[in-house]
């Protein structure tokens, strides 16, 4: 049987050097905004550069997808600020610059994808 027991309201997620982000529930929505954002950046890349290096372009599709489900499903953060240290307020160029981090982006990616990743490791996906 199915358990759908995937969040339905947004929720926080802790990410490395202090940072947490709210986000809103990774739907089919979220993610195929995401998908698209990102395919659409890629083709771009490749249109202006044939010979884009294969490992690279790889490189690439995860940080586009990265940035594209950061920007859509981010609603609030904090522990993010500017060189000052002043807190950063949120935008989709702010989500994306802390999303060229390597360690926040992989973390975010694993964390906001779990819930649906833990519903198809029971078997229910």
């Amino acid at each position: 049987m199915l358990t759908l027991d995937l969040p339905a309201e947004p929720y926080w997620l802790d990410l490395p050097r202090g940072v947490r982000v709210e986000i809103r529930p990774v739907t089919t929505a979220v993610m195929a905004a995401a998908q698209a954002a990102a395919q659409r950046r890629l083709a771009a890349l490749h249109e202006a550069d044939a010979k884009l290096d294969p490992d690279l372009a790889r490189g690439l599709a995860f940080a586009f997808l990265a940035k594209a489900l950061a920007r859509h499903a981010v609603t609030a953060w904090e522990g993010v600020g500017d060189a000052a240290g002043k807190p950063l307020p949120l935008s989709p160029e702010a989500v994306e610059r802390l999303m060229d981090l390597d360690d926040i982006a992989a973390a975010f990616w694993d964390r906001a994808t779990a819930p649906v990743v833990a519903v198809a490791a029971e078997g229910n996906g």
